[in-house]
């Protein structure tokens, strides 16, 4: 599982729209997000694919280790 810091996350909106995009296509892809921590969790995705997607949405993302 890989986590990531997403300072510009700020609604559930933001949230939905992330998850959406992270899981498209792939069901085995797993999405948690704590939008008051800012924090996201993905498992069965490439540390660079989530980067990128969240990238293209606008979110300025930070792998955490």
């Amino acid at each position: 599982m890989s986590h990531f810091k997403v300072d510009d996350m700020t609604c559930s909106h933001c949230e939905k729209a992330i998850k959406t995009e992270l899981i498209k296509g792939n069901p085995a892809v797993k999405v948690y997000v704590n939008v008051s921590q800012k924090m996201l969790k993905v498992e069965n995705l490439p540390d660079d694919r989530v980067i990128f997607v969240l990238k293209e949405l606008g979110y300025t993302p930070h792998k955490v280790k």
